[in-house]
């Protein structure tokens, strides 16, 4: 038998076919990973978080907002989703962090915003890069991490659909996203040194209660079906003021999903829903 050479026509034939093999199996491979990136999406907010003057009940006060807003943004993604935020500390006095409630962080746990432990504190003037994403479809918030900043006002809601192509297991005509958070008149730093103070100096009860930031102090939009006139005190509402409540507007025979989150610093609460 003599030498074969890369010339020689068996050799030649065999090296072409698994080249050939080589091209389909990358073209494959290339096509899988375009049809899996299609699927996903990049969600990306740019925040300023500051002090700023708000009326959550009626009456002025200083929160922390984002973007000059109260509560923050929501953010809306689907499982699979890859929520980048960039956020900058426009603060003056302290630094902040945002812990994403409910989410895992698998891969980015110094993107859970726990202060001192996963991630430091963002400095006043400094943008961190938030970057994670959300594996598990559901109803979750976010807030603040710092101090008493949750209290402050520095949250809002984070919810994930589905991944594309998938269904929810109930089916609804609309649906109406609820945050509930408790209120004081006296600043957050009132309640941190009460809070560590020996012995502790407990704040009382919150002045209000807000759903979506919104709340009534000192008036009762029951006032106006009530007989009595002398214990509640009626709220005079436009409609356009930022303390306002929400009306939540249904339609006969359908059906509404209703996603619940409990953003309290102190306080507990216990929602019931009845029928009538």
């Amino acid at each position: 038998m003599g030498t074969r050479f890369l010339g020689d026509e068996p050799f030649s034939r065999s090296f072409k076919g698994a080249l050939m093999v080589l091209c389909i199996l990358l073209l494959l491979i290339q096509c899988s990973l375009a049809a899996t990136s299609n699927k996903s999406s990049n969600h990306f907010y740019k925040w300023e978080v500051e002090y700023m003057y708000w009326s959550p009940d009626g009456l002025e006060n200083v929160v922390m907002g984002i973007n000059g807003k109260f509560p923050g943004p929501t953010i809306r993604a689907r499982a699979g989703d890859t929520v980048h935020v960039q956020l900058t500390n426009k603060l003056h006095t302290e630094g902040v962090v945002i812990h994403w409630h409910g989410i895992r962080q698998k891969g980015t746990p110094w993107a859970d915003g726990t202060a001192s432990i996963s991630q430091c504190a963002i400095n006043p003037g400094e943008t961190f890069d938030y970057r994670f994403t959300v594996d598990r479809a559901g109803t979750y918030f976010y807030h603040g991490h710092y101090g008493m900043q949750r209290s402050a006002g520095l949250y809002g809601s984070l919810i994930v659909d589905v991944a594309e192509g998938e269904e929810e297991p109930f089916q609804y005509d609309g649906e109406f996203d609820l945050l509930l958070s408790d209120w004081w008149h006296k600043s957050a730093h009132h309640q941190e040194v009460g809070l560590s103070s020996r012995p502790m100096r407990w704040i009382g009860e919150p002045q209000s209660l807000l759903i979506n930031g919104r709340g009534q102090f000192g008036c009762s939009l029951a006032a106006h079906y009530s007989n009595d006139t002398s214990s509640l005190s009626q709220c005079d509402i436009t409609g356009h003021e930022q303390w306002a409540p929400s009306i939540l507007r249904v339609d006969p025979n359908k059906t509404y999903r209703i996603r619940l989150s409990s953003t309290t610093a102190l306080a507990s609460l216990n929602v019931g829903i009845g029928e009538k």
